[in-house]
């Protein structure tokens, strides 16, 4: 199961910060919980409860146009 490493994070979080990209929507499954994208791994959650939530995800109401319109306006 995958171990978070906070410093190898902290220097990809470096370079992306530098590059100044505003934003990065990070949007699935795990937002369902809403406990963050690393539950599994973090809760050592096995895959079995954590199926429900697949079962249940059902991105109908995506919209990415909506979403960059959206993130344009805010920069603006």
């Amino acid at each position: 199961m995958f171990v978070f490493d906070r410093d190898a994070y902290e220097r990809r979080m470096t370079w992306y910060r530098h590059a100044r990209f505003g934003m990065f929507l990070h949007w699935g499954l795990y937002a369902i919980p809403a406990r963050g994208e690393w539950i599994r791994s973090v809760e050592q959650m096995p895959e079995e409860p954590y199926r429900r939530y697949f079962e249940e995800f059902n991105p109908v109401d995506f919209d990415a146009r909506r979403w960059a319109r959206a993130a344009n306006a805010h920069v603006r």
